[in-house]
């Protein structure tokens, strides 16, 4: 059973939300800070969400930060696991597309 803060991480944002939410969006990686990732088809259904990582981190275990463009939102996930950081942002209505 997940405990409230894990059931908060992964509440839906409305979609009225998501335009403002993501507008631009900063990652943090690791040790790379601040990374700029491209948001696409924003829209009251949903977001696509282009990211691209050094090749050197693919695989590793770096934890991944996601800041929103309101700066209300803060989405974390393990690089190593990209389809599972993927099903988790789909659980938010977000589409994450990485690129290498």
């Amino acid at each position: 059973m997940m405990d409230a803060k894990e059931k908060r991480k992964f509440d839906r944002i409305p979609n009225n939300d998501l335009p403002k939410v993501f507008k631009n969006l900063f990652v943090d990686i690791g040790k790379y800070k601040h990374m700029n990732a491209k948001t696409a088809d924003v829209s009251t259904r949903g977001v696509g969400v282009f990211l691209s990582v050094p090749q050197e981190i693919v695989g590793r275990n770096d934890k991944v930060v996601m800041h929103s463009s309101d700066d209300q939102h803060e989405f974390t996930g393990q690089i190593a696991n990209i389809k599972k950081l993927q099903e988790d942002y789909y659980r938010l209505g977000v589409s994450l597309k990485v690129e290498q």
